[in-house]
């Protein structure tokens, strides 16, 4: 049996590893919900999260999460085809007027590939283009 998938977005990421982000507690709380869920990620997103969190929270608090991530379970590391990088490009011309980054519209080309229903994440650019979020 397929165990449950849910997409996880740099927002989301940001929010656990920084107590004093303003969607911590939430953050927290959703993650226990989804404990039992498979959390797909891209290569873009854990590059944008590394970079944050380095940046914002020093290097300590970034290797932690990239050791997460690189050790697998509950993790898992969707590969980035060519079609995806092409819907990507579509995404961003689509809505072009939004300021939406080459992450969040390769994310939501991600999501809309593998068929992903559950998004946690704390990013409005996702609802813009449809994708529906893991709330409370």
């Amino acid at each position: 049996m397929r165990k449950n998938r849910c997409f996880i977005d740099t927002s989301a990421l940001i929010a656990l590893n920084d107590a004093r982000d303003q969607y911590n507690k939430e953050a927290r709380d959703i993650a226990a919900i989804l404990e039992d869920n498979e959390l797909i990620i891209t290569d873009a997103v854990i590059t944008e999260t590394y970079n944050i969190l380095r940046y914002r929270l020093g290097f300590q608090r970034a290797r932690f999460f990239l050791k997460a991530v690189l050790a697998g379970h509950p993790f898992l590391i969707a590969e980035v085809t060519p079609q995806i990088r092409t819907t990507t490009l579509q995404i961003l011309e689509q809505y072009s007027d939004h300021n939406i980054s080459y992450c969040d519209a390769l994310s939501v080309a991600m999501i809309k590939d593998q068929k992903i229903k559950k998004v946690f994440a704390f990013d409005y650019h996702f609802e813009i283009t449809g994708v529906q979020l893991v709330q409370l």
